[in-house]
């Protein structure tokens, strides 16, 4: 059984779980699926909006798949859920990502 297949069985037994949610979005997204990991991420996000993390993966999935309107939005979607999360790292890790994407 492939490691999505085992988080999807996961999700079935918890639908409303952010953290599986964002952890088959990652699967998704290190296998180049990026149309599947958005899919995912935007599930983890609606779940849970302050999970700042999620953001920062969405923002590169929709860049990796040439959305950079899309990408924006969603690291300006991420800069409140990472500041009240008080980690500066997930800021920065934004601000990068905000930084490279093209005007």
């Amino acid at each position: 059984m492939s490691r999505i297949e085992q988080i999807r069985e996961l999700i079935a037994d918890d639908p409303h779980d952010a953290m599986l949610r964002f952890a088959l979005g990652n699967e998704y997204f290190q296998l180049g699926q990026y149309a599947e990991a958005i899919e995912s991420l935007k599930a983890a996000i609606e779940i849970d909006s302050e999970y700042a993390f999620v953001y920062i993966q969405l923002a590169e999935a929709y860049e990796k798949s040439g959305q950079v309107e899309l990408a924006r939005q969603a690291v300006e979607a991420g800069r409140g859920p990472a500041a009240r999360n008080g980690d500066p790292n997930l800021r920065r890790q934004l601000d990068e990502i905000a930084a490279r994407l093209p005007a």
